[in-house]
This record gives structure tokens, C-alpha cells and sequence, in this order.
């Protein structure tokens, strides 16, 4: 089953929860509000401040905010700033398999990489943090 780690489940949630508020948003206010363990949430910030979807204020006032509107930040840019790569299975995003000549599910495979990029890279925040309905029946038909 293709399943979002709790690094990333976290990640989408906080950033739900920033993107509702649209204010700046500090770790201890999401900890409280979404009950997320704060050590893994503070790690989870710090990469996605490192990779620009959001931008980290220090100080007694401090906080994180979007570093874009939410409806400009995709799943896909949110999952890979904390996964990495989206990497269903080596085949299909042209790396090396030994079973690749005898395969009998490689074009499938690859397909569904394909769509779920799509789909990942088609849904924005603001459509998961909106709970936009039409995008969120997509999203519920793949156990991500």
C-alpha cells in the first residue's frame, strides 16, 4: 500500500494549518492546535524552510508563514521537499531493473507513476487545506 510517511502527513497538515490561519504560525501554536509531537514537527519546519515552501522568523515573535499563496505550492513540491523524489518503482522513472526484459508489468507500472505524479502535482494546498471537493475525491481514491 502506498501510504504518506508521518513526516510528510505532518508536513501537509501543518501547512493546512497555515494556510487556513494565513498569519505567521508558531511550532508550539500547530503542536497545541494539531497535537503532533513537536520534535518531529520542528525537524518537518526546518526542511521545508530549507527548501523554500515556507520561511522561518526567529525571535520571541517568530514563527513560520507560507513562503507562497497555497494555491501556488502543489503535494508534489510538499512531499518531495520532505521524501525526496516521488519514486513509485525504479523502472518507471528510468532506472536500472533486472528483471526489465522478461517484465510483464513495466508499461502498467509506469503509468500509474505517471498519474500519480499528475495527480500530486495537480492538487495545490489550498485545494487539500480548502478541502476543494472535487480534487479531494481524486485524492481519496488513491490510498497515498
Amino acid at each position: 500500500m502506498l501510504r504518506l510517511t508521518k513526516k510528510s502527513e505532518y508536513g501537509l497538515m501543518a501547512l493546512a494549518y497555515m494556510a487556513q490561519n494565513n498569519s505567521l504560525t508558531s511550532a508550539k501554536d500547530i503542536v497545541e492546535e494539531l497535537g503532533m509531537p513537536r520534535r518531529l514537527l520542528t525537524e518537518v519546519l526546518k526542511e521545508l524552510s530549507r527548501q523554500k515552501v515556507v520561511t522561518g522568523i526567529t525571535g520571541p515573535k517568530g514563527g513560520y508563514r507560507l513562503e507562497r499563496c497555497a494555491s501556488k505550492i502543489t503535494l508534489c513540491e510538499i512531499v518531495e521537499a520532505l521524501e525526496g523524489p516521488l519514486s513509485f518503482v525504479d523502472c518507471a522513472e528510468g532506472g536500472e531493473c533486472d528483471r526489465s526484459p522478461s517484465c510483464l508489468i513495466q508499461s502498467g507500472v509506469k503509468k500509474i507513476a505517471t498519474d500519480i505524479r499528475h495527480l500530486l502535482t495537480n492538487v495545490t494546498l489550498a485545494e487539500v487545506a480548502l478541502g476543494d471537493s472535487a480534487h479531494q475525491s481524486l485524492i481519496d481514491t488513491i490510498a497515498v
